[in-house]
């Protein structure tokens, strides 16, 4: 039974800490202005990106992957660059919340609804960078220096760079002409982000 003790109250500590994450990321746009809705088109500012957790999914706490991440980097959160609208219309509903996860190739935010996923993963880390699929890269057509590739559970992933940052898209349930197009949509945002 100490087990299941302990285990629960590392739950209820980290509910707390991303429930003052949240209050603290309130106070700062109340009282500093609006915030940016997850499109990608607002501010991107750390306190924006912070308040808007509640749109993308799991707000983001410094450090909760262990290492710093996206917000350390002062890189603009992952739910920017997939933006909430593209992802409504590739079948992942808007009103799908997000996971942070740490994978193989990168930092980000995945969301899931049904049979349907998307992610996307800043390559942060030496090990993120080198990282490549198991069964090899071919080039995405459509998208100037995409190269996408399969893992072995059927995701399809798509390697993209822009102006230093490289991220990778992460699929699940989608045809070639979804994720062509949100692969444009993606390396579209980073390059202006």
């Amino acid at each position: 039974m100490g087990f299941l003790d302990r285990a629960k109250k590392l739950a209820e500590q980290a509910l707390e800490k991303a429930e003052q994450a949240l209050d603290q990321a309130k106070e700062r746009t109340s009282s500093g202005g609006g915030s940016d809705d997850g499109g990608g088109r607002g501010g991107g500012g750390v306190a924006a990106d912070v308040a808007a957790g509640p749109r993308m999914g799991t707000p983001y706490v410094e450090g909760m992957l262990g290492r710093p991440g996206w917000r350390e980097r002062g890189l603009v959160d992952p739910a920017a660059v997939l933006p909430v609208d593209q992802r409504d219309q590739a079948g992942v509903p808007h009103s799908t919340r997000s996971v942070i996860v740490e994978e193989p190739y990168g930092m980000g935010r995945r969301w899931t609804s049904g049979l349907r996923s998307l992610g996307l993963f800043y390559q942060l880390y030496p090990e993120h960078e080198a990282w490549v699929p198991p069964v090899g890269v071919a080039p995405l057509a459509g998208v100037p220096g995409a190269m996408t590739g399969e893992l072995p559970d059927g995701r399809t992933v798509v390697l993209l760079g822009a102006g230093g940052k490289r991220v990778v898209l992460e699929t699940s349930g989608l045809d070639d002409a979804w994720r062509t197009s949100l692969a444009r949509t993606v390396s579209e945002n980073l390059a202006s982000a």
